[in-house]
């Protein structure tokens, strides 16, 4: 049968991506609309209407004119929402998150995956999507006001947040969505070794107090390395294509939540956190990089090679000389402005800024240009045997095996 969508050029995954967001669209006018029934049930017709717009424009990030009204307005209404909330859910729910998530995942990994499970792990996803969704409007208006009691409802809706898009990508990334399930009842190794990291995390989840744990992190790693191991594979089945398409998926989403709470909620753990993944992402591409439609020459072998050695040594807490990260493209060279800005207040009448930069950076060993002398190159490429960190990399995966 001709998918309609493909003669369009609309493939199917671009597909799903607009229905979801269509779908989060008008959960979200729900969640508004429920707000201000509670908060403002006097306003009719086009009173309403403004409203419904200055909250969309609120919770959307817009830049507003600074407006008492407007910030009481928004956290009079995120104040309903919350009353709402308490009324109807547990105070456990987080709990019960948890110990969802740690039975759809050992019911999808233990080698008999029923479409009992699948429609478990499909209505819980759903469950956990309309949460973000209805708790993203709660922090968009709280964020929106500058009282203590907002931001302190904030703190606590952001931990919140963060604990149940862990527990998302727990399952997201750990278990066959349906389509998979349905082409292959049975999990592959690869996919029992990221459940296995994901369960262990879980058991520690009641325990832990940082915003984004390092057990998280280091599962993600673990399925990163496995698309760089699929990107060597030269024909892919179609249950392999399928599994790609959910990591990619999954790394997308991830960058999604992130963003998120680096526009609502800032700080140091989030601005850290979203590195990481950026750094985890940029490092899947580049090995994933081929001149030859996907046939890959001996040199990209071995950067590929390279990206996965890296992502084994953050997963082990090992540190990996910038350097590398430069060579393979994964960061780039950047001016240090932290300290010229002070050094520019002693010279300013000498030099101008921007020889100040290069200085700084000539003096830190960094490279100012995007085109590099050959020199440079060939003495950043010998201060790393490449051979020797893709050997130590063999050895110790024989020893594991």
């Amino acid at each position: 049968m001709v998918d309609i969508n493909e003669l369009r050029g609309i493939s199917s995954s671009e597909d799903k991506k607009q229905k979801e967001l269509s779908e989060k669209e008008k959960k979200k006018q729900e969640v508004i609309e429920k707000g201000l029934e509670r908060a403002r049930p006097d306003l009719k017709g086009p009173q309403k209407e403004k409203a419904k717009e200055i909250l969309n424009r609120v919770i959307d990030g817009e830049n507003l004119p600074v407006d008492k009204n407007v910030e009481d307005f928004a956290f009079m209404v995120a104040n309903s929402l919350q009353t709402i909330e308490n009324e109807v859910a547990p105070k456990n729910e987080y709990f019960y998150w948890i110990e969802d998530t740690k039975k759809i995942i050992h019911d999808m990994t233990d080698g008999d995956i029923t479409e009992e499970d699948i429609n478990r792990r499909e209505d819980f996803l759903t469950n956990l999507d309309d949460r973000e969704t209805e708790m993203r409007v709660y922090m968009a208006l709280y964020a929106a006001s500058n009282s203590s009691k907002a931001k302190e409802r904030l703190e606590f809706l952001q931990l919140k947040l963060a604990r149940l898009q862990q527990l998302r990508s727990a399952i997201l990334a750990s278990t066959k969505n349906r389509a998979e399930a349905e082409a292959e009842r049975q999990a592959k190794e690869e996919e029992k070794r990221i459940a296995l990291e994901y369960q262990r995390m879980l058991e520690e989840e009641q325990r832990r107090e940082a915003l984004y744990p390092d057990a998280d992190y280091k599962a993600s790693l673990l399925l990163a390395q496995n698309l760089i191991a699929l990107a060597a594979v030269d024909e892919m089945s179609k249950a392999n294509q399928l599994r790609r398409q959910r990591y990619q998926e999954f790394l997308a989403r991830r960058g999604d939540d992130f963003r998120f709470m680096n526009r609502i909620a800032p700080s140091q753990d989030v601005t850290d956190a979203y590195a990481k993944h950026l750094e985890m992402v940029n490092l899947v591409k580049v090995a994933n990089t081929s001149q030859n439609h996907g046939r890959f020459n001996e040199e990209e072998q071995i950067k590929r090679d390279v990206c996965g050695a890296v992502l084994e040594y953050r997963r082990r807490g090992k540190d990996v000389p910038e350097k590398i990260l430069y060579k393979l493209g994964v960061k780039s060279f950047v001016p240090d402005y932290s300290m010229s800005e002070e050094i520019l207040q002693k010279n300013m009448q000498t030099q101008s800024k921007s020889d100040v930069i290069k200085r700084i950076n000539e003096l830190r060993g960094r490279q100012t240009s995007s085109i590099a002398p050959k020199s440079i190159n060939k003495d950043r490429i010998h201060s790393f045997d490449m051979n020797r960190y893709i050997a130590l990399r063999s050895r110790e995966a024989n020893s594991m095996a």
